[in-house]
């Protein structure tokens, strides 16, 4: 049982600090350890859901555009003088989104050949391969490279931005979806950033309350839809016939806090039909419930939409 715990000193003092966890008590306002607890693993919680959510937006942006330069620019596109820019002058320093994304494909070349000694003991001269380093980049390349300074006659925009953005455009002008994508991305960045720094998901300015907490999230997830629907819809679908999206959203709900805070009821279910009673109820209400199974072997479960 949660009251059973050692929230003091060792959880909560010690293994997590107070430090960290003074923003959970003063947006979630927790009567107790165990509520501020449930807070803090909640976060967590969130953190898994939206994972997959992240990654299909990185990676379908990351292979979107590399595909499509391949096709205009040919293998290894960033290499050399391949990939042209706006402001380009004879013995000047390019400007810094360019910079950046030299610099994060050398680094990502780095990265491969790096692992090829450790992790299988590769040696001699190692040459990396295409597909190889564009595994190792940095999600910020791909914002970098939707820059301004690649949009215009001869350059990469606009002629290949409608083979990376497949889906419905915001705008009929290039340059205005170009930048409302570089938006997007810097938004998911940003956010994907945070999680993976292990910082609370729902942090933000003007974040008071739990209800802005998870109107934030909730923004979020539609801001992350976004992209990848700009990208092409079927990456969507992907996620909605795989239930991803679906558990990303319920898990950014106030009754996921109260489930983590062993704030809501637990269903006793003594026959078959009560069992499927809530089966219907939780799918009705797309909530996760906890019910303790008293039919043969006595057990605790959670039932959760599909």
């Amino acid at each position: 049982m949660p009251a059973t715990l050692k929230y003091h000193p060792i959880l909560i003092d010690d293994l997590i600090s107070n430090e960290r966890l003074e923003s959970y008590r003063e947006v979630f306002l927790p009567q107790d350890d165990i509520e501020l607890m449930g807070a803090y693993l909640w976060n967590a919680h969130v953190c898994g859901a939206l994972y997959p959510v992240m990654g299909i937006a990185e990676v379908t942006l990351r292979n979107a555009i590399d595909h499509a330069l391949q096709q205009a620019l040919g293998s290894f596109w960033w290499a050399g003088n391949k990939l042209k820019y706006r402001s380009f002058a004879p013995g000047a320093m390019p400007p810094i989104a360019v910079e950046r994304v030299r610099e994060n494909f050398s680094k990502a070349a780095n990265k491969y050949v790096l692992e090829k000694r450790n992790r299988y003991g590769a040696r001699g001269r190692i040459v990396p391969s295409h597909a190889g380093v564009i595994a190792k980049t940095d999600f910020s390349t791909w914002g970098f490279l939707l820059s301004d300074e690649f949009m215009g006659n001869g350059l990469i925009w606009p002629s290949c931005l409608g083979k990376v953005f497949a889906g419905p455009w915001p705008s009929n002008q290039a340059r205005v979806t170009l930048t409302r994508a570089r938006d997007m991305v810097t938004n998911v960045r940003d956010f994907r950033n945070r999680v993976f720094h292990h910082e609370p998901a729902w942090k933000r300015y003007g974040v008071r309350t739990e209800s802005d907490a998870t109107h934030h999230l909730q923004e979020t997830i539609d801001k992350i839809v976004s992209l990848i629907t700009l990208i092409h819809p079927e990456n969507l679908r992907l996620l909605e016939r795989n239930g991803l999206l679906q558990t990303a959203r319920r898990s950014c709900t106030v009754h996921e806090i109260r489930r983590f805070q062993h704030a809501v009821r637990v269903h006793n279910v003594s026959s078959w039909r009560t069992f499927r009673r809530l089966l219907n109820q939780s799918v009705a209400s797309d909530s996760v419930l906890s019910a303790r199974f008293n039919v043969g072997q006595r057990r605790r479960i959670l039932l959760t939409p599909g």
